[in-house]
């Protein structure tokens, strides 16, 4: 899906394309949302920086541990992007039986 599409407006929280020339023309219970002009949620900006350490524990033995830095919004999101990010950089494709991931923020400066 393209990134315009998913774009929200701040004001009526409407998707972009429900909006002609600024003009939302999205249809509810109580009739047109009214909202007359579109700005886009800005969702970069409530991202922040972690420090992610992934290590895998492959065929009897740890892995050594990769050190990324992934911008999310949450711990969560943090863990998934370094978690794919360090299995696409993987030397091996032996199985993997259990994964470590240790998450650390970077402080706003």
């Amino acid at each position: 899906m393209p990134a315009a599409s998913r774009e929200t407006c701040r004001h009526c929280r409407h998707a972009s394309y429900a909006h002609v020339d600024g003009e939302c023309l999205a249809r509810d219970q109580e009739g047109t949302c009214g909202c007359v002009r579109f700005d886009a949620v800005q969702r970069k900006i409530r991202q922040r920086t972690w420090l992610v350490t992934v290590a895998f524990f492959e065929k009897n033995r740890w892995t050594p541990d990769v050190t990324l830095r992934v911008q999310a919004s949450t711990m969560g999101g943090a863990a998934l992007k370094a978690l794919r990010q360090a299995k696409r950089e993987r030397t091996t494709r032996r199985h993997i039986q259990q994964i470590r991931v240790t998450l650390v923020p970077v402080p706003k400066a």
